[in-house]
């Protein structure tokens, strides 16, 4: 560590010398005290700069939250809203919950999550959602079923901030089934 500070040391000393000598040669006519401060004040900067360098990592903003959740249960539903994710083209849209015609990325969840939520009531319940909604609101609950129903609800509990608690009803919709 000393003999990296000597180092540096010498480096500044000698450029700062270098400095002054070609500016009295090239007759600049400098102030050597203001030069010598302004090569120390640089070369700080400099040797600040390469040790932080050394210490810090770049930032990989593509990867950024997509760590790999291993205490996840293994769902089918799960499973196949993250294949529905990760391949949007491959997705069927449904046309009535898309409004005004947009394409925005909520939209694109919510049908997704809808989707999940059909197909577990049709297979794990019995339940058509279109043929006997009061069999559906009452399996599902209140919250999913303002989901299902209102499309209010439905863009609010899909934002950012919510949309981790409406996964989780979900998944915890999901697995009654199971547990029962």
């Amino acid at each position: 560590m000393k003999e990296r500070a000597g180092q540096r040391v010498g480096v500044t000393v000698g450029a700062g010398t270098a400095t002054g000598v070609a500016m009295v040669l090239l007759g600049m006519e400098p102030r050597l005290a203001l030069v010598g401060c302004v090569v120390v004040a640089v070369s700080a900067t400099v040797w600040l700069l390469v040790d932080l360098a050394n210490v810090v990592s770049p930032v990989f903003w593509h990867n950024y939250g997509t760590v790999a959740n291993t205490s996840a249960r293994s769902d089918r539903s799960v499973q196949m809203l993250q294949t529905r994710l990760r391949t949007p083209a491959r997705r069927r849209r449904r046309t009535a919950v898309l409004e005004h015609g947009r394409a925005d990325p909520a939209d694109e969840i919510t049908v997704t999550l809808l989707d999940v939520i059909e197909d577990h009531l049709v297979t794990e319940h019995g339940i058509d959602m279109l043929l006997d909604p009061h069999a559906a609101a009452e399996a599902l609950g209140p919250e999913l079923t303002r989901f299902v129903t209102d499309s209010t609800s439905r863009r609010s509990m899909a934002q950012p901030r919510t949309l981790a608690r409406t996964l989780t009803l979900i998944e915890d919709f999901s697995d009654q089934k199971h547990l029962a």
